[in-house]
């Protein structure tokens, strides 16, 4: 009989049907909502499933083996409720589920192959004359025969023990290598820790100006005319290779860094508002609502700005100390400053006019900018909406900020351990967040508005986990850049922009760190950073180290 793969529905809109594939040159079952799809879900009701969300394979040698993987779905792939990373052996009766509440099958093979562990169903007795053995010709029972059939069964059935046992064996000793090779003999697998803190680590969204405290004004940097004039009166461009416009930087008197010339006005159109919008995560510290995070994330205005794109060339006024013009240079891209919004020291009180250009006086008491976030969002894994938040604390020393957000009900905290001396080189690490380079997911949801009811699209966060090893704890003035003081620096490469402000997890399942910044190196390396969670924990104000 030729076998077959059958999958019995068991939830959501597909419940009670059965599906039959035959294994003959069937090398692979692709399952998702897409219509290219061999086993497809509907779009419109099971968003938990992608549009490529897992595959069955199949090798069809004797005896059949099949395995199951995960095509890197957002929502994940679980066997037996456990997530699954890669491909994992499927047996007869295994219960295969897309998303955490996602629709289920189970998985089947007709007929099933020799040794194959099968389903537990209760035998419904024989009848009377069915236990005789087969008479012979001539209706008498063949002794022989009977016995060599029981010799089989119970050859057979050691067999199938010694085969459990086995198995049972290697899963064991597996399970102790992976534990082993995290962070000891008593440490969880990445899976329980992972599974431990997804419903803790929560995606951030922001956008956020620059604005004029005096005026209460948004401010720009200036941009000027690529051109200027000769003797003869001729108009030249600056750099013909540029565009119509270059970026404008002063230089104060004393100063020997330049800094981008800020205005009150937006030039008409010409000048570019100093803003942006970005991604983190974070990680909740308060069942009451409290969320610790990167200060880049929450607080953008006080990490490093990243200029526009595209400019090639810049143009710098030189100020004297009567704060007037005394010369002009040019400068390229790779010159621009490493500057940070909020350390802003000059200002423009309107348009900009080469030949007037002026300090404006300032009560030295006051701020000359302010930061301010038009939106500040946190979202759960697995959740459509957006939780309005607010900063709450932010470190003026390093990478760490403290926001807020109102829910009812409490929220489920991650563990810390914020005893830094027990942190050592090459202690295993988990990290947790929403890197900008992984796919996004997205679940297309129906209008419920009368007056909008167009199909309207929102992610579905969900997080990446990533392992390794603390490479090297940096202390004192070797500090990176932004994180002055002690940082770690991590042996994981698979972290980028969007993990800012993830939780840095121990073997333990605590949190020792928070993911600060991923910076490549020569060649294909790249280094990560993470500031400590004694910086946090100081944020939040708490009176004990917590171990």
């Amino acid at each position: 009989m030729q076998q077959r793969i059958v999958l019995r529905h068991l939830s959501a809109g597909k419940a009670n049907q059965v599906e039959e594939f035959p294994v003959v040159n069937l090398r692979e079952l692709v399952i998702g909502r897409d219509p290219s799809c061999a086993v497809r879900y509907e779009a419109d009701s099971e968003d938990l499933v992608g549009r490529h969300h897992a595959k069955i394979l199949i090798d069809s040698t004797a005896p059949l083996i099949c395995s199951v993987m995960d095509l890197n779905s957002r929502s994940g792939t679980f066997l037996s409720k456990q997530r699954i990373f890669s491909a994992v052996r499927l047996l007869p009766g295994d219960v295969v589920q897309l998303g955490p509440g996602g629709p289920e099958f189970q998985f089947d093979i007709d007929p099933r192959p020799p040794g194959a562990r099968p389903t537990r169903i209760a035998a419904a007795p024989l009848p009377p004359d069915s236990a005789a053995p087969a008479a012979a010709e001539g209706g008498l029972a063949d002794p022989g025969r009977s016995r060599t059939r029981k010799f089989l069964i119970i050859a057979a059935i050691l067999a199938l023990a010694a085969l459990v046992a086995a198995a049972a064996f290697w899963n064991a000793r597996t399970e102790k290598l992976r534990r082993a090779a995290l962070a000891g003999k008593s440490s969880p697998i990445p899976v329980e820790i992972a599974k431990a803190n997804f419903n803790s680590v929560v995606f951030l969204e922001a956008g956020w100006k620059l604005f004029d405290t005096e005026s209460g004004r948004p401010l720009s940097q200036v941009y000027q005319v690529n051109a200027t004039a000769n003797r003869k009166k001729w108009i030249v461009p600056i750099d013909k290779d540029a565009g119509g416009y270059l970026p404008v930087f002063v230089r104060l008197p004393g100063e020997s860094n330049i800094e981008p010339m800020l205005s009150t006005e937006d030039g008409q159109g010409t000048y570019k508002a100093i803003a942006g919008a970005h991604t983190g995560s974070g990680f909740v510290v308060g069942a009451d609502g409290y969320v610790l995070t990167s200060r880049r994330v929450a607080a953008a205005w006080d990490a490093r700005y990243n200029f526009p794109g595209g400019e090639r060339t810049g143009v710098v006024y030189l100020l004297d100390e009567k704060m007037e013009v005394k010369g002009r240079a040019i400068v390229s891209a790779s010159q621009f400053p490493a500057w940070a919004p909020a350390a802003a020291k000059f200002v423009l009180q309107g348009a900009f006019e080469p030949g007037a250009v002026r300090m404006p006086a300032r009560p030295s008491n006051r701020k000359l900018v302010e930061g301010r976030n038009d939106y500040l969002d946190v979202t759960f894994v697995k959740n459509r909406i957006r939780i309005p938040a607010k900063p709450a604390r932010v470190s003026d020393r390093i990478d760490v900020a403290l926001v807020k957000i109102e829910i009812p009900g409490p929220l489920r905290e991650v563990k810390l351990n914020g005893n830094h001396d027990t942190i050592k080189p090459g202690d295993a690490v988990l990290v947790m967040g929403y890197p900008a380079i992984s796919p996004d997911a997205a679940a297309v949801t129906r209008s419920k508005n009368a007056l909008n009811p167009d199909l309207a699209a929102k992610g579905l966060p969900d997080p990446t986990v990533s392992l390794g090893q603390v490479g090297r704890i940096v202390r004192g003035p070797e500090g990176a850049g932004e994180t002055p003081g002690e940082v770690y620096q991590l042996t994981v490469n698979s972290t980028g922009s969007g993990n800012s402000g993830g939780p840095v997890l121990d073997g333990q399942g605590r949190v020792i760190a928070i993911y600060t910044a991923g910076r490549p190196m020569p060649g294909d390396a790249a280094v990560s950073l993470a500031v400590p969670i004694r910086y946090g924990i100081e944020l939040m104000g708490a009176g004990k180290v917590m171990k």
